[in-house]
């Protein structure tokens, strides 16, 4: 398996390491870079959500490492000290994939879970994970597909701890950046980050988000969960979130299939935000809620879903000339 894969196209250069959680981690168009540069596997394993694309799944967190699903209780390993008593980010973000149908623009990434998977005893279900990743002139498209391949019906939680880098230009600040994110309705949370049961309207500051103008990413020390709810771009319903700072600009559509957000920038550092798209709620399978309000989806077995994602970066100055 080769440690470190690079693919190239439409002007856009991608690096994985398929051993670091097989995550995306350079996303790079010329001189600029999405994310935070990372120049190796150890790297990226030191500061796994830190970096590019990790994949969390489940996504979030999960009270207790537990909850029950079809009359079976699930109970996950924790990682200790652990005070507040939460499993954190899933099983897939450091452990290795494989590489396979590598060209020159295109790989995907592949995690096979079965009776042999060190997790599998706190998640017993065999599936395949495929996450393919192709650059063309329209950026990244990502492209994840779950199969459950166990003889029971399988949840699945699937989220991204999307950091890109601040700022976009070099010759700007971060607080110049504005965010659009197709937020609909936070999700309150208790002292614990996990849901109370309530949801409220956006507040004026949250609903700038929507607008045309956007919000600076920095406008609060951001850890906050959102329901999402398109916002129209052009005229046109758009699912996703966009960053800009007059000279570029970066486009993250995501598929609605991903039914909220959650919305990081590490105490308003100025250095990165993170986007994180995500289908379920935090701790979902313990709410009572639907699967349809909680974004719980759930797999039979043989049936596969995907969920579609891209990544586009813009020089805006070029693009008005």
């Amino acid at each position: 398996m080769p440690n470190k894969v690079t693919i190239r196209g439409g002007g856009y250069e991608a690096v994985l390491f398929p051993e670091a959680g097989g995550a995306l981690v350079t996303l790079r168009k010329g001189d600029w870079d999405a994310f935070w540069p990372c120049e190796s596997a150890e790297e990226a394993m030191a500061a796994p959500t830190r970096h590019g694309l990790p994949c969390l799944f489940p996504p979030n967190r999960i009270d207790e490492g537990r909850f029950t699903f079809d009359g079976r209780l699930y109970r996950f390993t924790m990682k200790e000290p652990n005070p507040k008593r939460l499993f954190s980010h899933g099983f897939l973000y450091t452990r290795p994939w494989q590489a396979v149908g590598l060209r020159e623009n295109e790989v995907t990434m592949r995690f096979d879970c079965d009776e042999r998977t060190d997790f599998y005893p706190d998640f017993p279900h065999a599936f395949r994970m495929d996450v393919r990743y192709t650059l063309t002139d329209q950026g990244l498209i990502q492209e994840a597909l779950i199969e459950n391949r166990s003889a029971d019906k399988m949840p699945v939680g699937l989220g991204w701890h999307t950091a890109f880098l601040l700022p976009l230009s070099p010759d700007a600040s971060a607080e110049s950046v504005r965010m659009r994110v197709s937020v609909g309705r936070r999700v309150l949370l208790d002292e614990r980050m996990l849901p109370t049961g309530e949801t409220r309207p956006l507040n004026e500051a949250e609903k700038a988000l929507r607008d045309p103008e956007g919000q600076s990413p920095l406008y609060k020390e951001l850890d906050d969960h959102f329901t999402a709810e398109p916002i129209f771009i052009d005229g046109k319903r758009f699912h996703g979130a966009i960053l800009e700072d007059g000279k570029r600009r970066i486009l993250y559509e995501a598929d609605p299939a991903y039914r909220h957000w959650m919305l990081f920038n590490a105490h308003a550092s100025g250095n990165l935000i993170c986007i994180e798209p995500q289908n379920w709620r935090i701790n979902a399978p313990n709410l009572p809620l639907s699967y349809e309000e909680s974004g719980l989806d759930v797999l039979a077995p043989g049936e596969s879903k995907r969920y579609d994602s891209r990544i586009q970066m813009t020089e805006l100055e070029s693009e008005r000339n």
